[in-house]
């Protein structure tokens, strides 16, 4: 990674990385989802309507999942945009079925961290890999490029902000997004990017970039990993400790770099 992709990632809040993976790789992660569709019970598989939404901590299960995000393809490139040592805060898998998988809102990553989890700053990333060949048709992540500058935007206003209910931050009427004056103020200013990329590539977004998807109505199937890393400097300090699936409380540094502010 060059300096003009950090300082692209700096401007818009977002880079992408085509093809990271191999097809080869990225089958292996999609046949490990089998066990998941077996085991819809477990705390961490959050369904909708009996339809599998999410998938927390999926290394807890697989060799496969938990090699994937010690990848050094993927920590390299963390460390240089946060410039921060990196320890694994969250790991989901978003599964989108075919023409039944549901939206996610406008909304950022980093309101649910700071207010449910107490995480103090922002100096964190999440990469997103995808596992399918995604069009349009099949609901990709929606992006507003620069937003994450707005710092944590104005919420659209809705019963539930207030609510202690674990699946309001995990459904698809979540209760932490962006109001729609503010979304428009700057997709005007900065315009939507429909991020329509093949299978194996990956996304690292900023967790106050404004993103949103919509439902996939295809006959095919729309499925990403998400890795989300936090800077061993910013742990979470709040009481209201969520679960260990969703928030984990393994601090362990994943890769240490004596070269981080030298980039």
């Amino acid at each position: 990674m060059d300096k003009s992709q950090i300082e692209s990632y700096n401007r818009k809040g977002f880079l992408v990385v085509e093809k990271m993976f191999t097809l080869e790789e990225v089958i292996k992660c999609k046949n490990e989802i089998s066990y998941f569709y077996d085991n819809k019970n477990l705390p961490n598989v959050i369904c909708e309507d009996k339809k599998i939404r999410s998938i927390f901590a999926p290394h807890m299960h697989s060799k496969i999942y938990s090699d994937l995000y010690k990848d050094p393809r993927l920590l390299n490139i963390s460390l240089k945009l946060v410039k921060e040592n990196l320890y694994l805060y969250q790991y989901k898998l978003n599964l989108k079925e075919p023409f039944l998988g549901k939206w996610w809102e406008w909304h950022q990553d980093y309101p649910y961290w700071y207010l449910d989890d107490g995480v103090s700053n922002p100096d964190m990333i999440s990469a997103m890999i995808y596992l399918d060949d995604t069009k349009s048709f099949q609901g990709p992540l929606m992006v507003i490029p620069g937003s994450h500058t707005a710092g944590i935007a104005k919420f659209k206003v809705k019963d539930i902000v207030d609510e202690n209910n674990l699946l309001n931050s995990l459904g698809s009427n979540l209760k932490f997004t962006v109001d729609n004056g503010i979304v428009k103020e700057y997709a005007d200013q900065n315009g939507i990017e429909v991020l329509e990329f093949k299978a194996g590539s990956v996304i690292f977004f900023h967790p106050n970039l404004f993103h949103a998807s919509i439902g996939n109505l295809s006959p095919y199937d729309r499925d990403t990993i998400i890795i989300t890393y936090n800077s061993i400097k910013n742990l979470p300090i709040s009481e209201k400790k969520r679960p260990d699936y969703i928030c984990s409380t393994d601090y362990s540094i994943l890769t240490e770099s004596n070269e981080l502010y030298s980039l």
